[in-house]
């Protein structure tokens, strides 16, 4: 990989001069609201990037480069791709480092402030290695079949520690970069053929576009601006925006396919993959009837006449944007008008989307689908998702293999015949009451649980597996059955939990139970229990693993029915009671994790961590109830700010179950805050329902008074600490092994995130 110099600007103006000049500023003295809007103060870090050398450059606006940054960055990126290597990495394909068109967070962010824009470069550029890993696009030896699976599984934990590291050191030189973690690759990153998109017979190119954009990772991008620019708009401010950041996905989209057209051919055809692939230029290839070279150009004009909504849009905007923060609204538009500019310089100079001429299946420009093999023109949006990673719920042989498999059905039941009446009798076949009849398919009782994993984000839990894996590496097969089984069984916790709680919502959209009823939910979580028992069974040490499952399963049970039981009873428990209930209820599915790990592990067998993931239990919990009740303290004032926080409409005041602080406050309290705190309580539970706010008021007014807020965080950091040192002591017995950064990650990401 070649680095390339950059100029760095010298006659850059003070920050003092910058800002406070709305009236010398060309943005707001252009009387034509036309054409591309310009930064609206003096440029600071970037220079104008030419656009000579790149092929296919197509915008009206000239893209920048921020050359306080560029060359720090390729370093950064080199880095990575050292490391990358250094720890058995194998080739992939070009990065973040584009030789023609910079580091791309340089030239997408040109004027951000060079340690933000330097805090993103690591994860940025792991998340391309990570892209390459899932759409299997490492360049490896692929001689032996055999060896791919493993190789997968390897470099996916290669990449896992690489992102982890990095998040945590993120987090350690800013912590509020903790909003956009779950950005640049907290979350992984699927690629487009991972989708479900390849399932949609899309009706044309405004049809493709509106459902890229409803799964396009990249629509997240546009949030990381406040960060880079320090941009001071709230939240409600940059809702305004939500048009303008669909149309830049929509471009976004349109670029890389026109970039990557060449390639999508080979690959798809070197994949032995179905149908055609899901992009623009072959959609409009198929209702067009053009070649692919036609298709690229009219993609192009497509992206064209979206630039000018997008223009037209941004004057609108600003015009309508009141004017104590117009120049903050000028700066965030600007922002996104160079940040389109610097995706498409990036990828008109980047080989990583492109497509060696001399590779087998390189498209002529005069190709059309016609020429596409037989074998798989015409199959459009049928494929079958190859497996793509060892971490993903959709790829499980579990949840999607030959048990689950959904077939057509007469009336809901399996059924091999044509006809379910008798000509002659005109009645039904009085046979059909005789013959043995196949098992239900399952399709409707998984509802429930399916709405419920659509609405989830990536679970604590199944991180924690990936991390316990860097110390126990277990079979692909075997790692896929325990983090299904952990998925599920959180599932049917929460089905269950929501309804003995009443929470109508869970993380802003309705509960399961109050779409699909109580006892179809009901019903759906005591079924998941069984499946999860049927998929332990087929572990390879299933005997030792029923008998982990049941023995957790049984101090799952019992914490829930304390939880319940006090609730239901008003009755305070004593500090100690609480630690059993909460290792039983939150802990158990901790340990269930570590034990099946430990049982089906190929190496560090004789490993305990039961101890320390009980711990992080313990912590969770209790994290996760103070910052339920830290949101209910800060919307206090006004009752529509309650569920600011994605929390229940009821809040936690309103769920009935005991938490620390609230413990802490009964058990310290004088006998007249006590009597205050445990009338609230019993109207809660037994008459009124849900506290209104001036209950609610006075139930933390008891708790400030005895200081039981401060408390738990008190006890979280005894925690916090306590965790650091078992981890250490963990890594310590493993002889050569580096730190457990995954592990690291978590307890970072949820510390930051606690205060």
């Amino acid at each position: 990989m070649t680095t390339q110099t950059y100029l760095r600007r010298t006659n850059t103006v003070p920050t003092s001069l910058r800002l406070g000049t709305r009236h010398q500023s060309a943005i707001f003295q252009d009387a034509t609201h036309s054409g591309p809007m310009p930064w609206p103060e003096p440029f600071q870090f970037s220079i104008p990037f030419s656009t000579k050398h790149l092929d296919g450059y197509f915008f009206t606006y000239q893209p920048r480069i921020n050359t306080s940054t560029a060359e720090k960055e390729t370093e950064v990126i080199l880095r990575v791709h050292q490391e990358w290597f250094d720890r058995g990495g194998c080739q992939v394909r070009d990065g973040a480092l584009s030789v023609d068109g910079g580091p791309v967070l340089s030239v997408v962010f040109p004027e951000a402030e060079t340690r933000r824009l330097l805090n993103l470069a690591a994860i940025v550029a792991i998340g391309y290695i990570h892209d390459d890993w899932a759409g299997q696009e490492l360049v490896c030896n692929r001689s032996n079949h055999n060896d791919k699976e493993p190789n997968m599984k390897k470099f996916g934990a290669i990449i896992n520690q690489m992102k982890s590291k990095a998040i945590t050191e993120m987090l350690e030189n800013d912590s509020s970069l903790i909003s956009v973690t779950q950005i640049f690759g907290a979350r992984e990153t699927r690629s487009l053929e991972s989708h479900d998109l390849h399932l949609v017979e899309f009706q044309g190119l405004d049809h493709y576009l509106e459902e890229k954009s409803l799964n396009d990772t990249w629509s997240r991008l546009p949030s990381i601006l406040p960060y880079v620019y320090d941009i001071k708009l709230s939240k409600d401010q940059l809702a305004r925006y939500s048009d303008l950041i669909r149309l830049t996905t929509k471009m976004n989209t349109l670029i890389k396919d026109i970039s990557s057209a060449e390639r999508d051919w080979s690959s798809h055809i070197s994949h032995n993959k179905l149908g055609i692939p899901v992009s623009a230029v072959y959609i409009m290839m198929q209702t067009q009837d053009v070649t692919i070279a036609q298709a690229k150009k009219l993609v192009e004009r497509k992206c064209l006449e979206l630039e000018q909504q997008f223009l037209r849009l941004s004057w609108e905007l600003l015009d309508n944007t009141e004017p104590m923060i117009q120049e903050e609204a000028a700066r965030y538009i600007s922002a996104l008008h160079y940040l389109l500019a610097g995706e498409l310089s990036w990828h008109a100079g980047s080989n990583r989307y492109r497509l060696d001429p001399s590779d087998p299946f390189y498209p002529k420009p005069e190709y059309k689908l016609s020429d596409f093999p037989q074998d798989t023109r015409g199959l459009a949006n049928s494929v079958q998702v190859e497996w793509s990673g060892y971490d993903s719920r959709s790829n499980s042989p579990i949840m999607n293999g030959p048990a689950v498999m959904r077939s057509k059905t007469i009336g809901g039941y399996r059924d091999g015949r044509t006809g379910g009446f008798n000509g002659e009798l005109m009645g039904y076949e009085s046979d059909l009451w005789l013959e043995q009849s196949s098992r239900l398919s399952d399709e409707a009782v998984l509802k429930p649980f399916e709405y419920l994993s659509s609405q989830q984000s990536k679970k604590i839990s199944s991180q924690a597996i990936q991390a316990l894996d860097f110390w126990y590496n277990l079979p692909r097969r075997s790692l896929d059955i325990i983090s299904s089984v952990i998925d599920m069984l959180h599932s049917s916790s929460s089905i269950l939990n929501d309804m003995e709680e009443t929470p109508s919502k869970r993380q802003g959209a309705p509960s399961a139970h109050m779409v699909f009823g109580t006892p179809q939910s009901v019903n759906t979580a005591n079924y998941l229990f069984v499946k999860c028992l049927q998929e332990v069974q087929k572990l390879p040490h299933s005997l030792s693993a029923v008998e982990i499952f049941t023995d957790e399963m049984t101090n799952l049970n019992l914490g829930r029915g304390y939880n319940i039981h006090w609730a239901f009873r008003s009755t305070t428990p004593s500090e100690r009671d609480y630690i059993k209930m909460v290792d039983g209820k939150t802990g158990s599915l901790f340990r269930l994790a570590a034990r099946l790990m430990k049982a089906e592990a190929t190496q560090n067998k004789d490993l305990n961590v039961e101890s320390l993931v009980t711990l992080m239990g313990r912590y969770f919990q209790i994290r996760d109830d103070h910052q339920n009740l830290s949101s209910s303290t800060s919307s206090s004032q006004t009752a529509t700010a309650i569920t600011s926080q994605g929390t229940s409409d009821s809040s936690i005041l309103d769920e009935g179950k005991y938490y620390l602080a609230l413990i802490h406050s009964l058990n310290n309290s004088n006998p007249s805050d006590r009597e205050q705190l445990e009338s609230l309580l019993l109207l809660r539970s037994r008459q009124q329902g849900n506290l209104f706010l001036e209950q609610k008021n006075l139930v933390m007014k008891i708790l400030a008074r005895t200081g039981s807020m401060g408390y738990t965080v008190k006890i979280m950091e005894r925690l916090e600490n306590e965790i650091e040192r078992r981890l250490e002591s963990v890594e310590a017995t493993i002889i050569g092994a580096e730190r457990n950064w995954t592990m690291r990650a978590i307890m970072e990401y949820l510390r930051v995130g606690r205060s």
